[in-house]
């Protein structure tokens, strides 16, 4: 059987391909779980320090795979109640959502062409973005009679505003890469050529960062929203604390003294 995924590793670098191609990559059961077991070894494995998203063939990801959920739930697609939808979704669909904002290592999406539903909430998810000039976005939930899934209610207000996000999901207008980059959901827009190539070299800059830095950071800032300014000011300082503390901060500031390029440890 053909794996759900491609995975690659170079140079500290995984790259990790949604593999069905066939329905565009659309997210089923089987692909939830193998794609959550693997990010999160990944995040545990010093080997890996960064992780490139993205889709085999001519899409990244189309969404989830409507058909695959009353065939996971083991029956038919005009019987299954809410309880037993909520029940088949909270497992790996929770799971590999959850991890996605989690996840300490850095995450690059390589959006190779088309990205609809829960694809969005992969690709948002990611802390850097770039986007083939092939690429498109749709929030079609409201067009299925559905609402946005995989985290996407709370990325789309803290990306674009509420207003914006609003309009995005309620309205469903597909959006083009150089629409979705002056959205600011989309950091960087290249070439389709150029895109594997683009992806990796910011994974690349990414790999040979602070890694201790780089991980407190992702932290800090995803928990930003949650919490009061006093809170927060201490959380940066006893993140500062644990910086100084590492191999990587030592190495930096001799780097920074000596002047040469740093080579970090990430740790």
């Amino acid at each position: 059987m053909t794996s759900l995924l491609e995975i690659e590793t170079a140079e500290h670098v995984t790259t990790v391909r949604l593999n069905r191609p066939e329905h565009l990559n659309a997210l089923n059961h089987a692909l939830n779980v193998e794609l959550y077991e693997t990010l999160v070894r990944l995040d545990a494995d010093d080997t890996t320090r960064v992780v490139v998203l993205t889709g085999a063939g001519r899409g990244f990801c189309s969404g989830f795979d409507v058909a695959d959920l009353a065939a996971s739930a083991g029956e038919g697609a005009g019987t299954l109640t809410p309880a037993r939808t909520r029940d088949v979704m909270r497992g790996a669909s929770t799971r590999l959502a959850q991890a996605l904002t989690d996840l300490e290592m850095p995450l690059v999406a390589a959006v190779n062409g088309p990205c609809a539903g829960a694809g969005l909430g992969l690709a948002l998810a990611c802390d850097a973005v770039l986007a083939s000039e092939e690429a498109s976005f749709t929030l079609a939930f409201a067009q299925r009679g559905l609402v946005p899934d995989y985290g996407l209610t709370w990325l789309l207000p803290r990306l674009v505003g509420l207003r914006k996000a609003r309009e995005l999901c309620l309205l469903t207008d597909a959006l083009r890469a150089a629409e979705a980059h002056d959205l600011g959901l989309v950091t960087r827009v290249v070439a389709a050529d150029d895109l594997q190539a683009e992806a990796h070299a910011v994974a690349a800059r990414l790999a040979h960062g602070a890694g201790v830095a780089l991980r407190l950071t992702k932290r800090l800032l995803n928990d930003s929203f949650e919490q009061d300014r006093h809170t927060a000011l201490d959380r940066e300082f006893s993140a500062q604390a644990m910086c100084f503390a590492s191999a990587d901060a030592k190495e930096g500031m001799a780097a920074f003294l000596e002047k040469r390029p740093p080579r970090f440890s990430w740790r």
